[in-house]
């Protein structure tokens, strides 16, 4: 099959120049005559063809589509099951404040409360009504959520303090905490490389497979699985670690549900039955206490546990008229849709198999957070400002250690370089990165994912 070859304006003019002359009486053509003129303009249509012809050959490769060519590429390789991910509202909780202490204070859902950045006010809104009730100067935990969707929304605790709203008698607004669950709309590299793994996921079973599933998992609410790992052990065991995080460092969820009232595993048991399953999972590890007939049972000694699906594989069969009934915590959330998706759900494993191979344990498992702190002195040239420069590194400082995938190690030469990339700044030193002076590169472990904080960064 023949390769296309796009040809340059000289080489299609020079062409054309040749075949006139070869075909006339014509010995040559001045550049001012109306032949050359002529020729001029078609070779300069016939460039803009082939440049035309080069975009639309890149439009459909998924390495040089961007945008929404790349959005129809991807639409066209997996339709209707890969998708760009859109951006998130961040939101958390604020505390009211007043005046005085008498009577009630009603303060309306959709109230409007703001942050300030370089680029101006960050507004967010009430999500409920809130009462400062007789006697109190405040009220706390009342959620608001960011107007603006994207990163631009989080906020570092105490940032939250503009009353944009006019509502008599509320004096003050903080958050106590930071806000950290916005993100920008999924760009095109992140989109790009995660419609790759999931093609070469699709034969399922391997690690690539089980990344690439995990990186697709996303709750109703938005949140969602941005970063995954797959671990091994050196010798193989048939158990391995699926870390994951949400780019926040945080993402552990759990419900005790069945840690204050039994779960019953089987009543009666018919006899002989080894093999049973809580009622809820993925459990906690160390968490479930298992009882045969109000009897606590002993873990390794009368039953081993799998805590991915909640199978309980009893090393002594049951008896006719045996009970059993447990205690535990198990985890909701990223982590249980994660390990539902790996395992595949119990209850329609035709349609929804999963993806590990059979005979194998994944345990998915939150990445454990590394806080990370930072010290620098800055130098900003004379004609910026030096307030907007510093809150630009940190800024920058900030999304090159929260977009690092687990077990990526934090380094020293990136901090510094993407701190000198920000325009006005003369010179940059770091006198502290996590505790250490002079600063070295933070090693992260496979199962650890680093991140920091906007309050965990100063610049001077």
């Amino acid at each position: 099959m023949p390769l296309f070859k796009p040809r340059t304006r000289p080489e299609i003019l020079r062409e054309m120049i040749a075949r006139v002359i070869a075909r006339s009486t014509l010995v040559g053509l001045l550049r001012n005559s109306v032949v050359f003129h002529t020729l001029a303009a078609a070779a300069d249509e016939d460039a803009e063809q082939y440049f035309q012809l080069v975009n639309l050959r890149a439009v459909f490769s998924i390495d040089k589509a961007t945008g929404s060519d790349l959005d129809e590429r991807a639409a066209e390789i997996q339709p209707a099951t890969i998708k760009r991910r859109r951006s998130l509202f961040s939101s958390g909780n604020m505390s009211l404040f007043r005046e005085g202490t008498v009577g009630n204070l009603n303060i309306p859902a959709g109230t409007i409360v703001a942050a300030e950045d370089a680029e101006g006010q960050i507004k967010y809104r009430t999500t409920v009504a809130a009462t400062i009730l007789d006697g109190f100067s405040q009220v706390i935990g009342i959620g608001v959520v960011a107007l603006e969707a994207g990163a631009r929304g989080n906020a570092a605790a105490g940032t939250i303090v503009q009353i944009v709203s006019r509502t008599p008698g509320l004096t003050a607004v903080s958050n106590p905490a930071s806000f950290d669950n916005g993100q920008d709309r999924e760009g095109d590299d992140r989109f790009r490389a995660r419609l790759k793994l999931y093609v070469q996921g699709l034969s399922r079973g391997t690690p690539v497979a089980i990344r690439s599933f995990a990186l697709n998992v996303q709750l109703t609410d938005g949140r969602r699985v941005l970063f995954a790992s797959v671990s091994e052990p050196v010798v193989p065991t048939g158990t391995y670690d699926v870390f994951i995080d949400d780019g926040t460092g945080f993402i552990t969820e759990t419900d005790n549900g069945f840690q204050f009232s039994l779960d019953t595993l089987i009543s009666p048991a018919l006899g002989g039955e080894t093999n049973l399953f809580t009622s809820a999972r993925p459990l906690v590890p160390g968490s479930l206490v298992a009882f045969k007939n109000a009897v606590a049972m002993v873990e390794n000694v009368d039953f081993v546990v799998n805590t991915a699906n909640g199978q309980l594989e009893l090393l002594i069969p049951l008896v006719a008229g045996d009970i059993v009934t447990a205690n535990y915590v198990f985890f909701i959330g990223l982590i249980q849709e994660t390990q539902r998706v790996i395992d595949g759900d119990p209850g329609a494993l035709l349609t929804f198999p999963g993806v590990r191979a059979a005979g194998t344990r994944a345990i998915v498992k939150a990445a454990t957070p590394i806080p990370q702190t930072l010290a620098a002195s800055a130098s900003v040239a004379n004609d910026f400002d030096a307030a907007t420069v510093i809150e630009q590194v940190i800024a920058e400082i900030q999304s090159y250690i929260n977009n690092l995938d687990i077990g990526r190690s934090v380094i020293v030469a990136e901090i510094i370089e993407r701190a000198m990339a920000v325009p006005g700044m003369f010179n940059f030193q770091i006198t502290d990165l996590s505790g250490t002076f002079p600063a070295v590169d933070q090693f992260i472990l496979p199962n650890q994912v680093a991140r920091i904080v906007s309050a965990n960064i100063s610049v001077v």
